[in-house]
């Protein structure tokens, strides 16, 4: 069977789906009759979004119909063109997006008796008879070019990854930001009035939260030192030890990169310990200044930061170590013995090799900065008087900790996203206009 037969015959399951919406059933409740109830419901914003998927769902089926008919059965010459593939494959996903959302919506309403009956198992068979002989025709070729034949490969071996991710990582992302909007409470999201939508009522509520600005400042602080301590000082001590400019090249390696493979909760009981009232910090202060008193509560950000900037910059050293020994040393010998300084050949020679390097670790600096949690929850908890909240933590508060507020969790969050792709942008635009092009 060629290829337009099958795309006649996938069109043909489209209309048993619309025979579900047009069906009078006795028993059940057909597309049309559930449309007109959740539209004029008026029982929230849900109900409302519910009827406009079914209409929106009808009118994708008979859109692709109608194309498809005037298309094939006017003049059987016309080839079904690449536009015409990218038109059908739009609606598919509009048909598939839509009544997924509407008929799993719909299944949660048993209190309303808004059971699927014969209507809707024609709709959803149809659909999904529709999807099945529809993909199977994008594997009927006649006469494909080697290019479109890679380009056919291509998709079937990454279209489940990419619904992986999608699954996984995009629509999580997007529902997030969905239900900053809402004043969603927990529990069932099909119950009625569990959601309603508030615009931005809850972006103004964290605005106007001194306890975000702190955690932004503490958070901005992080990222400070993760940018303009861990990333030099990392890429320092893999300079003196690529270089060989120190003995024991391999014992420093160890003990700079140890802390990277300690528990995070290890470490954040450690510092809380060595920074405490009787801790070792302040016997050390007061054995050089008997007057000496640490205090938590005058500068709580230091000993996270100074857990932070210990912990992580071994990560830095292993990555530039590995790009550093990439160089070829014939390069730089020679430069040596043409004169340059050892400052002459770490400017022109190692700087401009490894300007994507610096960019790719400035980004995971940022990133992992951002989003610092556990160390600071081991050490401080938020405290004292949450004088060391990041976003993070801030967020966790939200959701877990007393009466949970999710839409204020999702808008933390969802402003995090925002700030972090704000400085990664920063860095791509410094990178483009200072830093050098790698081979």
């Amino acid at each position: 069977m060629d290829k337009k037969n099958l795309i006649l015959i996938s069109k043909a399951c489209l209309l048993l789906s619309i025979l579900g919406f047009c069906l009078p059933v006795f028993d059940g409740i057909n597309g049309f009759a559930a449309l007109i109830y959740f539209l004029g419901g008026a029982q929230g914003a849900l109900y409302t979004l519910i009827g406009i998927a079914l209409g929106i769902l009808f009118l994708a089926m008979t859109v692709s119909l109608v194309i498809s008919s005037l298309t094939f059965v006017s003049n059987n010459k016309v080839s079904y063109t690449p536009l015409m593939i990218k038109v059908d494959w739009t609606l598919m996903i509009i048909i598939l997006v839509t009544s997924l959302f509407s008929f799993i919506a719909i299944k949660k309403f048993t209190d309303e008796d808004l059971d699927i009956a014969i209507g809707f198992h024609l709709i959803i068979y149809g659909i999904i008879a529709h999807f099945i002989v529809y993909l199977y025709s994008t594997m009927v070729g006649e006469n494909l070019s080697t290019k479109k034949e890679e380009r056919r490969a291509y998709w079937m071996l990454s279209l489940p990854a990419i619904i992986f991710y999608f699954g996984v990582m995009t629509f999580p992302a997007i529902f997030s930001v969905i239900l900053s909007l809402t004043n969603y409470s927990g529990g069932s999201l099909f119950e009625k009035g569990a959601l309603q939508f508030v615009g931005l009522k809850n972006y103004i509520k964290v605005f106007s939260d001194q306890y975000f600005y702190i955690s932004l400042k503490n958070n901005l602080w992080i990222v400070f030192v993760s940018v303009f301590g861990q990333l030099p000082l990392g890429f320092l001590l893999a300079y003196v030890l690529t270089r060989g400019l120190v003995k024991g090249r391999d014992f420093f390696q160890t003990m700079i990169y140890l802390p990277c493979v300690i528990s995070t909760v290890v470490i954040g009981i450690l510092f809380q310990t060595f920074f405490s009232s009787h801790g070792a910090w302040n016997e050390i202060m007061q054995w050089i200044n008997p007057e000496y008193e640490w205090s938590m509560n005058s500068r709580p950000m230091l000993p996270v930061l100074f857990a932070i900037l210990w912990m992580y910059t071994g990560t830095y050293l292993i990555i530039f170590m590995a790009n550093l020994q990439k160089i070829d040393p014939q390069i730089m010998e020679a430069a040596t013995i043409d004169g340059a300084s050892e400052w002459q050949v770490l400017w022109n020679i190692i700087f401009p090799e490894l300007s994507g390097v610096f960019v790719i670790s400035a980004i995971l600096a940022i990133s992992g900065s951002l989003k610092s949690f556990d160390l600071i929850y081991v050490m401080t908890g938020g405290g004292p008087a949450k004088q060391t909240y990041v976003l993070s933590l801030y967020m966790f508060d939200k959701a877990f900790r007393g009466a949970s507020d999710y839409p204020m969790a999702n808008t933390i969050s969802t402003i995090m996203v925002v700030i972090s792709l704000v400085l990664i942008g920063i860095v791509k635009t410094l990178e483009k206009k200072f830093g050098a092009k790698e081979e």
